[in-house]
């Protein structure tokens, strides 16, 4: 059987269109438009993803995708040795960071999310995607990374600097309150991760990475992408969030520590070697100010 013909019979619908664009299928039918995303994730993580998105319809959070029941309402179904899930389709485009309003929106929607990112039960999801206690492996994995490179031992030392970080009492206490508050993150917050409407109203798409996480590995992934290495635009931005979700002091002592860490230099040698990275290795002098800029967080 056709994977057209499987969705038809599964979802009981009737397929007008069917057009492939990257990994997703649009599919359009008489009297609505839907997209069709596979993974190849265990089973246990796709019922995960999917009942993460059901939460937050359930909890009123209208800027995600609406995940589509089969006709026997399973939340995704399987095809050809891989799991998929039906939502809504979301026309409009993907937001440009580069552009002042359009980061705004950004920082914005993410407070807006993560003020409802909570509750969830926690017996629902996989050994794998809870992660609150995985910060000390992240930071030593970069350490060790980075050690690698004579021009990165700076900032294997920065490193080795986070981790002590992570065992500050107030680091630890904001980690201790998200798992109380059972908090899931998007886990990859950014404008490849977003569209914006007709209306200009951003939604988030693609919760692959989504966990239960601290929130504010969020907000330092969003900042880290966009405010390389500028903690002055990054205070600015931390203050705009706050706006519309107050951060107790503790929440700022760990978003400190995550936004001390060399995510951006790792993350580019990770995809193309250090030859990619060196464009955005600070100099130690650049550094220091960087991390004399952070510490307006403590």
């Amino acid at each position: 059987m056709s994977m057209k013909s499987q969705v038809e019979q599964i979802y009981g619908l009737k397929i007008k269109e069917t057009l492939k664009i990257k990994d997703i299928y649009k599919i359009r039918t008489t009297n609505a438009t839907y997209c069709l995303k596979s993974y190849a994730f265990p089973e246990e993580e796709v019922r995960f993803i999917t009942r993460i998105l059901s939460y937050m319809d359930e909890r009123g959070f209208t800027r995600s995708q609406k995940v589509s029941p089969t006709v026997e309402q399973s939340p995704y179904m399987s095809y050809d040795g891989l799991f998929y899930t039906l939502t809504n389709w979301v026309d409009g485009e993907r937001p440009d960071f580069t552009r002042r309003k359009d980061l705004k929106k950004g920082i914005r929607t993410l407070s807006k999310f993560h003020a409802i990112a909570e509750g969830f039960p926690i017996a629902e999801a996989p050994e794998a995607r809870i992660r609150y206690s995985r910060l000390n492996h992240e930071i030593t994995e970069y350490k060790t990374l980075l050690s690698s490179y004579k021009i990165t031992e700076h900032l294997a030392a920065l490193s080795e600097e986070v981790l002590d970080h992570l065992h500050q009492p107030k680091v630890i206490e904001a980690i201790d309150m998200e798992q109380t508050a059972s908090a899931f993150v998007h886990g990859d917050y950014n404008y490849p991760n977003l569209m914006k409407d007709k209306r200009r109203k951003l939604h988030l798409i693609d919760f692959d990475n989504t966990s239960l996480h601290t929130r504010m590995k969020d907000l330092s992934h969003i900042l880290h992408r966009n405010c390389l290495w500028d903690g002055t635009e990054m205070l600015r931005w931390i203050d705009y969030y706050q706006r519309y979700r107050p951060l107790s002091s503790s929440d700022l002592t760990l978003l400190h520590a995550l936004l001390s860490a060399p995510y951006h230099v790792v993350r580019n040698i990770r995809i193309g070697g250090i030859r990619l990275a060196k464009e955005i290795i600070p100099t130690v002098s650049h550094l220091n100010k960087y991390q004399r800029e952070l510490r307006a967080l403590l």
